[in-house]
């Protein structure tokens, strides 16, 4: 082989690992799997949904999620140990909800059984699927579309932030936000 082939093969591998590098360097995160837990559909809303949800300001709003009081400071009920939970999505959509490894020592997700008094965080799920009516399909004497709500909750162990990675649809990666729960500042 030539020097000059050599320089060339050389430079050509070069270019080749720097943009492999430049073009992975912008990614928040690697993809990866969605993960796997709870399903609530259209057979387990309480058959109402609310277009305003979307365009309240104190709600959190990631594209077709909004969470009820998600974008200010929740009150901590200490006699529940925690608080409830509405969430809404849009129809024919789904959203994944998974508190982050941060969170799951002290915080769950609670929905379809939050009402019973009995529930604890040990019992609390860390990963719950939300997945709305499509157009036509009825939940009790409410047509779900265009939007499904759900009423559950969210426990903790004590005031704090919580983190959650937000899974839509077949996204990739999650989104991120975070739920402050009886603090003002998450800094």
């Amino acid at each position: 082989m030539t020097a000059r082939l050599g320089a060339a093969i050389a430079g050509v591998a070069l270019a080749a690992i720097v943009s492999v590098a430049l073009a992975t360097s912008g990614r928040a995160e690697p993809a990866r799997e969605r993960p796997r837990g709870v399903v609530e559909d259209c057979s387990t809303t309480p058959g109402w949904g609310r277009r305003d949800e979307f365009t309240r300001r104190q709600n959190l709003v990631l594209g077709p999620l909004a969470i009820e009081r998600g974008a200010v400071v929740w009150q901590y009920n200490e006699d529940v140990g925690g608080d409830k939970l509405f969430v809404y999505v849009r129809g024919g959509h789904r959203v994944t909800l998974e508190l982050s490894p941060a969170a799951r020592r002290d915080a769950g997700l609670v929905f379809g059984r939050f009402s019973n008094p009995n529930v604890r965080l040990e019992d609390a799920r860390r990963v719950v699927s939300f997945v709305a009516c499509r157009r036509g399909e009825r939940t009790g004497r409410f047509d779900g579309w265009p939007v499904t709500s759900w009423v559950g909750g969210l426990l903790i162990s004590s005031p704090r932030c919580v983190p959650l990675l937000i899974w839509i649809d077949d996204e990739r990666t999650p989104r991120h936000a975070v739920i402050r729960f009886g603090v003002r500042s998450c800094g």
